[in-house]
């Protein structure tokens, strides 16, 4: 069964928007380097509601089965990325689940 592997940052505060940027693009890059990464897409919050809890960056990762998302967390791309995006959040919130699909 396909996981989702959803994941928000909250950046520190007084992160510069350039670095933001050059991180979101790093992410960005992840697909083209780990082949088991099906699916990507991610954006900024544009919530009305004012729950965000400081987080402002959402990014979704498809895998096939639970085997692609094993694959992916300890590859050397993804692994490299945390490396350089770590110093610069404040929180990181990771979720995984099954998509449950209503027919």
């Amino acid at each position: 069964m396909a996981i989702k592997h959803v994941v928000l940052f909250k950046f520190k505060d007084g992160t510069p928007d350039a670095t933001i940027g050059e991180l979101i693009e790093g992410y960005k890059a992840l697909p083209g380097k780990i082949d088991v990464m099906r699916h990507f897409e991610w954006g900024a919050d544009v919530s009305v509601e004012d729950l965000h809890q400081g987080f402002t960056h959402c990014f979704i990762t498809t895998f096939a089965d639970a085997a692609g998302r094993d694959a992916y967390i300890p590859h050397q791309a993804h692994q490299d990325y945390v490396k350089v995006l770590l110093p610069h959040l404040d929180k990181l919130l990771v979720l995984d689940f099954e998509p449950q699909v209503v027919k």
